[in-house]
Order: C-alpha cells, then structure tokens, then sequence
C-alpha cells in the first residue's frame, strides 16, 4: 500500500511537470497570424518516434586465380527521432507548410503541412507515399519512413490564460 502512494505522488509530480501539448492545426495557425520570425522562436514537438532509414548497396569485384568474385554490401543509414523531440521552423517555404528541424543541423528538417483529412493538423509530409510509408527528404538525402508515418504530427505546448474584462455602468432610471 505504501508503494502505491509512492507510485501515485511520483506519477503526479512528473506528470505535473511535462508539457501540456497539443497538434498545431491549420485554425491555430491562421488565428494566431505569427510571422516566419515568430515561428522560429516556437518550441515544437513531434508527436510519435519517427525512423527514416536509406540504404545503399555496395558491389566490389576482385580478380583472384582467374575468377571475378563479386562481393556484395549493404550498407544502412538510420535516423530516429523519439516521440516529443523539441524541433524549431527554419523556414515557412509558402507561409502553410512548414521545414521543422529537430537537429542541430538546420539543413536536416522535415516540412509538415496541414491535412484536410485529420482536422487540418499539422502532419509529416513527403515526396510520394507507399502504404502509409513515405519518401521524404532529410539533410538532402532521400530516406523512407516506417509504416505508420502518416500519422505523425506536429505539436506545440499551449497555455491557457483566460482574461476577462468587465465593463460595468449604473443605469440612471429614466422618466416619461
């Protein structure tokens, strides 16, 4: 029992702590009205783990007692990106779509735009599209997505502040 106060308190206290996230949505942005340097000094998340791999084959050939031997490798390139990833715009290239990096190098970004289909959210998008796999450009290399990329995200951490301003007067009364 005593554990599973400890348990209860830990999971408040850190859930206190992580941000309050929600999808960037083409409404949100279009309300908002920032400008491109006002973007770049928003602090945004991916929403799930993103894996982008590219592979390359390499074929040598080797002369040896008169025989061609061909030997071939495979050689993989992989990039991860966990969920929740701070990321920065580097640039708007259309004022909708936006280049995201979440690397320290501002050539590797990812362009996420709004989608119709899922309530105008800001979503991963890419060059072309196999079965919820994509094709997408990262540090000027062509690199695939796994399944499933179709439903990453863009996400900001939103807060809340509710203003309220009354404006109060006394009517006077009035005769006929």
């Amino acid at each position: 029992m005593k554990n599973l106060v400890l348990f209860l308190i830990a999971t408040a206290v850190l859930s206190s702590c992580s941000p309050n996230l929600s999808f960037y949505t083409e409404d949100l942005h279009n309300s908002l009205g920032f400008s491109e340097s006002e973007l770049q000094q928003v602090q945004f998340f991916l929403s799930d783990e993103l894996i982008l791999e590219r592979a390359g084959d390499l074929e040598q050939a080797e002369i040896s007692d008169g025989r061609i031997t061909l030997s071939k490798d495979r050689e993989v390139e992989r990039v991860r990106i966990p969920a929740r990833t701070r990321g920065v715009m580097v640039f708007s290239p259309d004022g909708k779509r936006l280049a995201i990096s979440f690397d320290e190098n501002e050539g590797e970004f990812l362009m996420f735009g709004p989608n119709p289909r899922m309530r105008g959210q800001y979503m991963l998008f890419a060059s072309e599209w196999v079965r919820n796999s994509a094709v997408v450009t990262y540090g000027g290399k062509k690199y695939r997505t796994q399944a499933g990329a179709g439903s990453i995200g863009l996400m900001v951490e939103l807060k809340a502040l509710e203003k309220q301003r009354v404006n109060s007067r006394t009517a006077r009364g009035r005769k006929p």
